[in-house]
């Protein structure tokens, strides 16, 4: 696949910011992923679509402006309230999940992300995200389970880096 057959997959122009490249890229997978898309293409499609990603982001884009964060963000337990509506709260989670760990399942219109964290000299776990409107807010509930023969560690740690790539 060339330069210009991976950006007119994608639907953007040479001169598109990494921004509009990821944005692109994640409305096109959610539109097309195998859980979602009825059709027996599914499969090829969402490939076709992480190879073009991956070598438009390789040859370089525009630097975007900075994300902005959430700063109100604020943890309690084994929950983590934003001062934003569920679908802010829910993309910002997103993206700190994938910082924090590895992305492995998501259902926006539920609420629902599951991210695999690997604690350094301890088992990988599954970090399991729901999320429920408030009235001022989000609430982010979250629950962790070893997927190894091991002790689920505490899930404090996991909660204070999601909430520090939350603030930024």
């Amino acid at each position: 696949m060339t330069l210009d057959e991976a950006r007119g997959l994608l639907g953007i122009g040479p001169d598109a910011t990494s921004a509009e490249v990821r944005a692109a890229f994640r409305r096109l997978v959610r539109e097309h992923h195998p859980d979602h898309a009825g059709d027996t293409d599914a499969n090829r499609r969402t490939a076709e679509l992480t190879e073009a990603y991956a070598l438009v982001r390789a040859a370089g884009t525009t630097p975007s402006p900075p994300e902005p964060s959430v700063p109100n963000a604020a943890s309690s337990g084994d929950s983590i309230f934003l001062e934003v509506p569920a679908d802010e709260a829910f993309a910002a989670l997103f993206d700190a999940a994938g910082r924090v760990g590895h992305v492995a399942y998501f259902d926006r219109h539920l609420g629902i992300l599951e991210t695999v964290v690997r604690f350094e000299g301890g088992p990988s776990c599954s970090v399991l995200i729901t999320l429920q409107g408030r009235a001022h807010g989000t609430e982010a509930f979250c629950t962790m389970e070893s997927i190894e023969a091991a002790p689920t560690p505490s899930i404090a740690p996991v909660i204070d880096a999601l909430v520090d790539e939350l603030r930024g």
